[in-house]
């Protein structure tokens, strides 16, 4: 038994979810066989996700006890490729949460919001598929992107407002639901990216969908992350869920750094006194427990939410009180301290 031999045994094995086999598909890097009772495979791939590494050691490890009698131990060695890279993107930041409804396309639109507004070049990439709100609380929610041809390739041109680029998937929708199965959406994501004209930028804010999910896995396979930013409210059930956020992006074959965690919805004002309404200091309990640094807290402030249904981010508006800014300012230099480290 060579390596010719085992190559041809592993043209029988099919790539998950593709009509190509694993050899042709160019994910063997190479194989080694030791005394003709041990085979080591080394696997390179593009998709990071568990489940695709399960199945593709599963039929390897069928197929070739298949066709090989003698006990023989069969190792992997999976590597995942190099990231995409945007040179023409100094820094990529992800807004990420566990849960769904936590402020999260607020917290991105403010962020991206003040980039622009001290001079930074900023876009906002709203790549929640299933439930892209960053159109409405830019106030372009009519608006659609046109399409420039450079170099002889058709690309989306963003939308600008408050000087800051925006693409989201509703463009693409147009208000319909994305009835789309995980590898779908994936793919149609991934196509959309490579398509997307931003030009130079200082900052690329991505508004994440909840949860963790195919598309998590796509962004992070196409972009080179700067860092993550985590965000949830104070409650245990919401922490369960930061938790296993933080969980995936810790993975050793993902491994994007978390710049850290914002409490929104942390506290409610009446009277002059703070009322808990989702339990006190949870996300900041949580960040000294793990060592995440916590980035700032948000109380609940009907402003916010006005602004943000009114297409015109908080941070923008110099016509209110200092006070309902000062929670996103303080986050915006944590954050830019973080990313200077």
């Amino acid at each position: 038994m060579d390596n010719n031999d085992l190559k041809n045994i592993l043209k029988e094995v099919i790539m998950p979810g593709e009509n190509i086999n694993i050899i042709d598909k160019g994910i063997i890097n190479n194989i080694e066989i030791l005394n003709n009772k041990k085979i080591i495979i080394f696997i390179s791939l593009e998709n990071p996700a568990l489940h695709i590494r399960n199945k593709i050691y599963s039929n390897i490890t069928d197929i070739i006890h298949t066709k090989i009698s003698n006990e023989i131990e069969i190792n992997f060695n999976f590597q995942i490729k190099k990231l995409s890279s945007y040179n023409n993107i100094k820094n990529i930041i992800a807004i990420a949460s566990g849960k769904g409804g936590v402020g999260k396309s607020t917290i991105a639109t403010n962020i991206s919001a003040y980039l622009s507004d001290k001079g930074f070049k900023t876009g906002i990439l709203d790549a929640d598929i299933y439930g892209p709100s960053i159109p409405i609380m830019f106030n372009i929610e009519n608006d659609y992107p046109t399409i420039t041809n450079k170099n002889g390739i058709n690309n989306i041109k963003p939308i600008i407002n408050y000087g800051v680029k925006i693409f989201s998937f509703n463009f693409i929708l147009q208000n319909k639901p994305a009835v789309w199965r995980g590898p779908m959406a994936s793919k149609i994501l991934h196509q959309l990216i490579k398509n997307i004209y931003w030009e130079y930028l200082d900052f690329l804010i991505i508004d994440l969908p909840p949860g963790t999910s195919d598309i998590h896995l796509s962004i992070i396979k196409e972009f080179l992350i700067t860092g993550v930013i985590i965000v949830s409210t104070p409650q245990k059930i919401s922490i369960s869920d930061v938790k296993k956020t933080i969980a995936m992006f810790n993975i050793d074959n993902i491994k994007v750094p978390i710049l850290g965690l914002i409490e929104n919805m942390s506290f409610f004002l009446a009277n002059q006194k703070k009322h808990y309404l989702f339990g006190k200091n949870g996300i900041k309990k949580l960040s000294n427990n793990i060592n995440i640094p916590f980035l700032g807290e948000i109380p609940i402030l009907q402003i916010i939410s006005e602004s943000s249904d009114n297409g015109y981010p908080i941070i923008l508006n110099n016509n209110i009180n200092y006070f309902y800014k000062k929670y996103f300012i303080l986050i915006m230099n944590n954050i830019l301290k973080q990313i200077s480290n």
